[in-house]
């Protein structure tokens, strides 16, 4: 079974760097924001959904931010809407089988959990690399008043290009499941830029702790 883990993060991984460095046209990306260094491009995927690549610099070091990312225990440490994280499985240091939990930013809307395989890596040219993917477990079932959505790739790439600065790029591609309109959904992801900051100023200074 763990062969199998490594199998699907393999390609998993690989589909993530292809998507984070194609060119916008080649991978049929639409921009939909550009203000202040944060680029958002979007695109549907296989369920009419809209999956994003989010482009931004961040004055971060990128192996503290890259520990607190793949720590799906942590994530409570600087999301506000995180609920729980725990480890089902262990593969290795650099695999491992989360469950995870969190608000939904939508009102009255259940909140949402998830199984996930996720892996961390460095990339040859220094790039530190967290990929996600969801997985079903007979030992994980699904909780009450919660919609356990699927994560088709989740990815974050974040390379130092200059002293102090980073590149990050995020690759969101995740269905919620339940009964949220798909138009409500896709209508908000010029919306995201600002909490994506947000997001990742509170992990940095989460970094900034260590």
């Amino acid at each position: 079974m763990q062969n199998s883990y490594l199998t699907q993060l393999d390609q998993i991984q690989e589909q993530a760097i292809q998507m984070a460095y194609q060119q916008p046209q080649e991978g049929q990306w639409t921009k939909e924001h550009d203000k202040n260094d944060c680029i958002i491009y979007s695109k549907l995927n296989q369920v009419g959904l809209k999956m994003t690549r989010t482009e931004l610099k961040l004055n971060v070091d990128p192996k503290k931010a890259m520990d607190v990312i793949f720590d799906m225990t942590r994530r409570s440490e600087f999301d506000e809407n995180f609920l729980e994280g725990k480890i089902v499985e262990k593969i290795d240091q650099n695999n491992v089988i989360y469950y995870g939990a969190g608000k939904s930013p939508i009102v009255l809307v259940d909140p949402r959990d998830m199984v996930a395989l996720t892996r961390r890596t460095i990339l040859k040219d220094g790039t530190h690399i967290v990929v996600s993917k969801s997985v079903q477990l007979d030992s994980v079932p699904n909780k009450k008043n919660f919609t356990r959505c699927e994560i088709i790739i989740s990815a974050f790439l974040i390379k130092e290009i200059t002293p102090g600065t980073c590149q990050v790029i995020i690759i969101a591609n995740v269905d919620p499941k339940g009964s949220i309109p798909k138009m409500l959904i896709n209508s908000g992801v010029s919306m995201q830029a600002d909490a994506v900051k947000k997001l990742m100023e509170k992990m940095r200074q989460q970094t900034l702790k260590e």
